[in-house]
């Protein structure tokens, strides 16, 4: 017969005692075993409580360290241990059923129910090797305790560091479809003005608002699709529509088998250092800018000297044929000043959608703006060209990577002269797989230093002094990343064997209109 049990103790261990070591809940109908655990647990220094039934619910189960019950009850017990577990952190207490030798013989440590215990007591035995058996079952439960309130520590604090921490975080469940967010911390409510309840079981993509078409976007998918981490800056927006810049790190979570069961992203607001970065680069833009404008003139100023000394020579000439031969040259020299500024315009014509361009066009131009400048720095360029294909790209960013590239080999052979050797070459990135061009640009400088090349591309680091912004680099390598290209550079500072080579490598496909 299957009876309902509640709790009622005598002698319940007090608010004080509760907890590991001290409480001991008895549910034996046989009187002897009765006294007998009674007696046993004063010897395990813990205090002996008798249950009795009564209604449901009347006792917390949990308040006991050990629980010595007939096998009919431990069903029950077990269900309301459920329940309680439930409700609330804790640790069950151990179950030990008591059981006749009769029992035992047929069905060695099973309950009736087909649920395992945390002992068996046979009842009756001689008192020491009950008592044995009751300590060795105490000392096993001690042990998973001290483990359980160990790891049950352990989870309390990363709670807490979850909630403290500045950065936002989330935890997506990537064994779901859609990978729905299941936590965020309050760091991330603030920031993005959305509260746990508003986004779990949500795709975290609401944040993108119309924005979806986004560089880092695709990054984020592709890294996800691969179940490794990665970091990207991409633009959100808060519950009340205000944009605002992500960085934002995903890593996957695995379990013991390595499986991918949850990814984990750091958010942090980046807005102030996106926005600077772009003043930055307006900056840039606005040095080269000048820089242009003080080669274009002295550029255009050769030529146009040369005109006004034709045109008077044509002017105070004799015959005929020597005033036509005058007017030729003056037109010939015309003709520069207009390629001059013909390349000029295309050199900082903006354009928001990519074109199709041919490598050596590009080069071509920004070299024709060098040219007096590598007359009077004594330099000459060496031309090794191979037929590629046209790259999608930004034309104006583009001309400005390789003017910036260009103009410091020219600076490194001021003075002293040399070579500006220029190559182009069809490439495949064998990290990505891409086909593309490789530009090549060397010359025969002072080279660069260790320290300076660890320096290379970082804002504001300038070799040049005065003269420089320290911009230039930076900027060009923030293009050639957008453009999906890589740059590299090597350097010699030897004797009489200085050198500097930079090679630019830029996809066909870098962008798409």
């Amino acid at each position: 017969m299957t009876q309902e049990i509640g709790i009622k103790a005598t002698n319940e261990p007090t608010a004080d005692q509760a907890g590991f070591g001290t409480g001991l809940g008895i549910l034996v109908e046989d009187s002897t075993n009765q006294r007998l655990i009674e007696s046993l647990s004063l010897q395990l220094d813990l205090v002996p409580s008798l249950l009795n039934l009564v209604s449901p619910g009347a006792t917390n189960f949990q308040s006991f360290e050990m629980i010595i019950t007939d096998e009919k009850f431990a069903k029950q017990i077990r269900s309301a241990l459920r329940t309680e577990e439930a409700q609330a952190d804790g640790l069950n207490p151990a179950i030990i059923v008591v059981r006749s030798r009769s029992t035992e013989s047929s069905d060695r440590g099973r309950a009736g129910d087909g649920e395992q215990h945390d002992g068996v007591l046979i009842l009756p035995q001689d008192p020491a090797a009950a008592l044995a058996q009751l300590s060795l079952f105490l000392y096993a439960h001690r042990a998973f305790a001290r483990r359980y309130q160990s790891a049950l520590d352990e989870l309390h604090l990363n709670r807490r560091i979850f909630r403290s921490v500045t950065n936002g975080i989330t935890v997506a469940d990537a064994t779901l479809p859609d990978v729905p967010l299941t936590y965020v911390n309050p760091a991330f409510e603030v920031m993005t003005g959305y509260s746990l309840e508003d986004v779990q079981g949500k795709n975290c993509r609401f944040l993108q608002g119309g924005e979806t078409q986004q560089p880092g976007l695709s990054l984020i998918r592709e890294a996800m699709k691969e179940q490794r981490e990665v970091v990207a800056v991409i633009k959100n927006f808060r519950k009340d529509g205000s944009p605002f810049w992500n960085e934002l790190s995903i890593s996957p979570i695995r379990n013991r088998d390595g499986e991918l069961t949850h990814f984990v992203g750091i958010q942090m607001d980046v807005t102030a250092r996106v926005e600077f970065e772009a003043a930055l680069r307006e900056s840039e833009k606005l040095a080269a800018v000048g820089r242009l404008a003080a080669s274009i003139a002295h550029e255009i100023n050769n030529p146009l000297e040369s005109v006004m000394n034709l045109l008077y020579l044509a002017e105070h000439s004799n015959g005929i044929d020597e005033t036509r031969s005058f007017l030729g040259q003056a037109d010939k020299e015309l003709q520069r000043v207009a390629l001059i500024t013909s390349q000029s315009l295309r050199f900082y014509k903006q354009s928001t959608n990519p074109q199709a361009i041919r490598a050596s066009e590009l080069l071509h131009s920004v070299v024709d703006l060098y040219q007096s400048k590598l007359d009077s720095a004594h330099v000459t360029v060496e031309w090794r060209e191979r037929r590629t294909q046209s790259i999608m790209c930004l034309e104006s960013e583009i001309r400005q990577v390789l003017s910036n590239l260009i103009r410091n080999a020219i600076d490194a052979m001021y003075g002293t002269g040399g070579k500006l050797r220029i190559r182009t070459r069809e490439a495949t990135n064998t990290r990505s797989g891409l086909c593309g061009v490789l530009i090549t640009i060397a010359d025969t400088g002072s080279g660069i230093s260790r320290d300076t090349m660890k320096q290379l591309g970082k804002a504001f680091f300038t070799t040049k002094g005065i003269n420089g912004t320290g911009l230039g680099l930076w900027v060009s390598t923030e293009i050639i990343v957008r453009h999906g290209g890589r740059l590299r550079v090597r350097s010699s500072q030897e004797k009489g064997n200085s050198w500097t080579v930079f090679q630019l490598f830029l996809p066909y496909q870098g962008l798409t209109p």
